[in-house]
């Protein structure tokens, strides 16, 4: 190893036997890169990188879970639909499903929807429950019940008479009857459902 110099090239008095001025660092012999390599201080790791948190997706068809709540939600209108009594309270159960499909979903999910996010999933729910009526109204329509029922109506009002057997105007009555029960449903489910959001404790938002 070579000698040790009396003074640093910056004039501080070095140690006896000193590697590195105590002032300014530099070597006080010539190192070999070896020795270099050994004494230099090793490269601070590099930063971990930001990973940003998923964005949650919006209320939509393109969201599976706000696919299956509606769907449930609506699987519970359809049981309040058939069943004695309780069907009299379908405004009450329309507006009970928008309100619980977000409550729902905040529980699988645990974030928060906005007003309008929660109007959007009571409207999903209304849509699968206005699906269910209109597949369960068109049984009923192609039935024997449901001759029998424009039969009663023919009878109870002859004027009827012309639209029943009239297919084009038929046809349009029950689009508008179909049209307005959609509004209704679907409307009063996303009335539910904003106010169930409107409504909820502070979290995350969606």
């Amino acid at each position: 190893m070579p000698e040790t110099p009396e003074r640093c090239t910056c004039g501080t008095v070095l140690v006896e036997d000193a590697r590195f001025c105590h002032r300014c660092g530099r070597p006080a012999n010539d190192l070999t890169a070896a020795e270099q390599e050994q004494f230099s201080p090793a490269p601070p790791p590099p930063p971990p990188p930001v990973v940003a948190p998923p964005q949650p997706l919006p209320i939509g068809f393109g969201n599976p879970v706000a696919l299956r709540v509606a769907v449930l939600m609506s699987m519970g209108i359809m049981m309040t639909e058939i069943l004695p009594f309780v069907n009299y309270l379908f405004f009450a159960w329309w507006l009970l499903a928008g309100w619980g499909g977000v409550r729902l979903y905040r529980r699988i999910t645990g974030l928060r929807l906005s007003v309008a996010a929660g109007a959007r999933l009571g409207f999903l729910v209304g849509l699968f429950a206005f699906l269910g009526m209109a597949v369960l109204f068109s049984f009923l329509m192609a039935s024997s019940a449901g001759h029998d029922l424009l039969d009663q109506m023919v009878k109870q009002d002859p004027r009827t008479a012309e639209v029943v057997n009239s297919p084009a105007m038929l046809g349009t009555v029950l689009l508008m009857m179909l049209f307005m029960v959609f509004a209704m449903v679907a409307g009063i489910c996303a009335a539910g459902g904003a106010l169930g959001a409107k409504f909820a404790a502070p979290e995350r938002r969606a």
